[in-house]
């Protein structure tokens, strides 16, 4: 463990940490996790991009920029419970997509996260926008509720029903999904060409687990709208944080930092910029959608400078999976490749649905900013890195798959536990495991969607028929021809230490 002279020590107990107070020299921290957003749609990323996205580029420059950066998972609720727990969720009894509506929390009560450690550590904690993991029904549920049944018969709405709170978080503002089954919504881009969905289903608002205005309202609940409300919340709150703002509820301590796990729902569908953005970007709605989002960047940034708190705060920006399956349309279309050079999208095996931007900025720290880092690192990394940032000690009842990076970010440090490998995990539950240049993937192919023929025939993939594949990252970035079994030794030797990781349940020991 690395430990860096602050005077701040904390003791992990069972995977928890013991309360304290956290002191003003410790930093605030902002956490910006995009929905569905590609390696290329960022230009900083991607010299070829179509979109122009200067506040995140701003971001970059003033950061670390991470090339070799990975989600847990290929799809979002998974993705979602691991850079929160520091914990692959296939661990779990989910092996595959995400929580139905009416499940309860996917995070076990009592496991360290995030936002629980900070929370016991002193801080104010709050995540604003998506959530995905489950809430906690049965606090609310009526005698004569069935199953997972969260309709006004099953549910009481005028009693709590957290969300965040379980977890760690001391403030929630989130919209929840029903789905399609209690209301079905058209916006303008189901109706486009090529589109993934052709409706949206019912959401509903939810702060500090209390119901907006009662019982759900799914026709007053509006995707455009939401989103420019939960920035504008994201601002308030950091407002508010530094005493510039009169907004009541935010449940906040007085002179104490704070954790913002800001959850925007874009690019994801429904793509439904604001207006000021529609028409922005050249690449259509998507595109545009991308646009409210680098601005929804500026607008955290402008919070921070406006409070002076800028150069006190650790910002972390990165995106959930990769894009979206009707990337392929945008590249012909507008010559835009949303995955950048990468085989796969979002719920894919291969590269292009896990690798994603991934930029950590603390101006007021040594962090080398305005660098690129080529580091092997996972999204569940973030919960070490900030524990040994604050040196609290992790013991090995949590955060099973979190290596810290720190020692990449501030110079004149070292790390005894680096991470070497990194396991994939796709939509329906295949996985994969990285070692150095080599990939290993458990199964016939990494595609959990249809890949047009014309987009293989571009990149020159080769036909197999066998049970499962390798790749050599260095000398076959695209993941286009299968060395099975040219590299037999390989394959076996990666399938056994897949085998090994998934028998252990970790694969940091501390």
């Amino acid at each position: 463990m690395m430990k860096l002279v602050l005077p701040l020590c904390l003791l992990m107990v069972l995977g928890c940490a013991t309360k304290k107070e956290a002191k003003k020299s410790t930093p605030n921290i902002v956490i910006i996790y995009a929905d569905d957003l590609g390696y290329g749609d960022v230009s900083c990323y991607n010299k070829q991009s179509k979109i122009a996205t200067p506040n995140i580029d701003k971001l970059a420059k003033n950061g670390i920029m991470f090339t070799d950066a990975h989600s847990p998972s290929g799809i979002c609720s998974p993705s979602r419970y691991g850079i929160l727990t520091g914990r692959y969720s296939w661990r779990t009894s989910r092996k595959r997509g995400n929580p139905k509506p009416g499940e309860q929390p996917w995070i076990n009560q009592g496991r360290i996260t995030i936002a629980s450690m900070l929370r016991d550590y002193g801080y104010n904690t709050a995540v604003i926008g998506k959530w995905g993991l489950g809430s906690d029904w049965k606090a609310a549920a009526k005698p004569t509720r069935e199953g997972i049944d969260i309709s006004a018969n099953g549910i009481d709405y005028s009693k709590a029903i957290y969300s965040g709170k379980p977890v760690g978080f001391t403030h929630e503002e989130v919209h929840l999904w029903y789905g399609r089954n209690y209301y079905k919504r058209k916006y303008p881009c189901h109706d486009l060409p090529g589109t993934k969905e052709h409706s949206d289903g019912g959401r509903w608002y939810f702060e500090n687990g209390i119901s907006k205005n009662g019982n759900p309202q799914f026709d007053k609940f509006d995707m455009e709208e939401a989103q420019m409300h939960y920035i504008a919340r994201s601002v308030d709150y950091i407002n508010a944080a530094s005493k510039n703002s009169k907004s009541p509820g935010y449940n906040l301590k007085e002179d104490t930092p704070f954790f913002l796990y800001y959850a925007p729902h874009i690019p994801h569908y429904p793509h439904v910029p604001a207006k000021q953005f529609q028409g922005t970007s050249g690449v259509g709605l998507y595109g545009d959608f991308v646009k409210e989002l680098d601005w929804a960047v500026g607008e955290i940034i402008t919070a921070l400078e406006k409070n002076n708190i800028l150069d006190e705060t650790l910002i972390i920006f990165t995106s959930d999976n990769g894009p979206e399956s009707q990337t392929f349309g945008y590249i012909q279309e507008y010559d835009h490749y949303a995955m950048k050079d990468f085989r796969g999208v979002k719920r894919d095996l291969w590269q292009g649905g896990h690798t994603i931007p991934f930029i950590v900025s603390y101006p007021n720290k040594t962090i080398k900013t305005g660098t690129e880092s080529n580091r092997l690192i996972s999204q569940t990394d973030i919960l070490s890195t900030i524990a040994d940032y604050l040196d609290i000690e992790l013991d090995n009842n949590g955060a099973e798959d979190s290596y810290s990076f720190l020692d990449e970010l501030i110079d004149g440090f070292e790390e005894s536990n680096r991470r070497e490998i990194a396991i994939h995990h796709s939509a329906s539950g295949k996985l994969a495991i990285r070692q150095g240049d080599w990939v290993f993937i458990n199964n016939k192919e990494g595609r959990d969607n249809e890949e047009p023929d014309w987009f293989k025939e571009k990149i020159g993939v080769k036909p197999h028929k066998e049970d499962f594949e390798l790749f050599n990252l260095k000398k076959d970035s695209q993941q286009t021809t299968n060395l099975l079994k040219v590299y037999p030794e390989k394959a076996e030797e990666l399938k056994k230490l897949l085998e090994k990781y998934i028998k252990e349940e970790r694969t940091i020991v501390r």
